[in-house]
């Protein structure tokens, strides 16, 4: 039951950040739009951005399960790329208040964690020291999430076009063929 009322309010969130800047949306608006009281709404959170919290947590977490039980690195990246283009304006709004610093973190969280996995995955043997491989995972880490957030993808085609660099770009290693050609 309390999973559910926090799912509601934060579902009511987003469905306002489509529409508008974090700053200008209420405890008292997103009440209303719940149809639950004031109470109830300080029983599962602090202030609206305990919501944002909440929700960047549990959709960093979904994405993560989601994208590690897949076999597929084509399959994960079009979650992320999905997900990402489902809640662009959402992100955006988040982007441009003064959470950005935080969903940033959360972003890279996601992105470090999964490409961590799949760099184990299918280098199991790789030999490199854990400073490398933190640089390495920061900076694609940094790339994916600016590519995501960068542009708004219209059509299913422009989407997959994005998940196919992103896995040329983790997966085949592009400066190999540059330097070599």
């Amino acid at each position: 039951m309390q999973a559910d009322v926090k799912r509601q309010i934060a579902d009511k969130l987003l469905e306002l950040l489509e529409k508008k800047s974090l700053e200008k949306i209420t405890v008292k608006e997103l009440v209303t739009l719940c149809g639950i009281s004031r109470q109830t709404f300080y029983y599962h959170f602090e202030d609206v951005l305990d919501v944002v919290d909440w929700w960047t947590r549990q959709g960093a977490q979904q994405l993560m399960e989601q994208s590690m039980r897949t076999e597929d690195p084509h399959e994960a990246l079009r979650l992320f790329v999905n997900y990402t283009n489902d809640h662009r304006q959402a992100l955006q709004h988040l982007l441009a208040s003064r959470w950005r610093e935080q969903l940033e973190r959360r972003f890279m969280q996601v992105f470090t964690t999964y490409l961590q996995d799949m760099l184990h995955r299918m280098h199991p043997n790789l030999a490199m020291s854990p400073a490398d491989e933190e640089a390495f995972l920061q900076f694609y880490a940094c790339g994916i999430s600016g590519l995501l957030i960068q542009q708004p993808l219209r059509t299913n085609a422009e989407k997959e076009t994005l998940v196919n660099q992103l896995y040329w770009l983790l997966f085949q290693n592009p400066w190999g063929h540059i330097l070599h050609s």
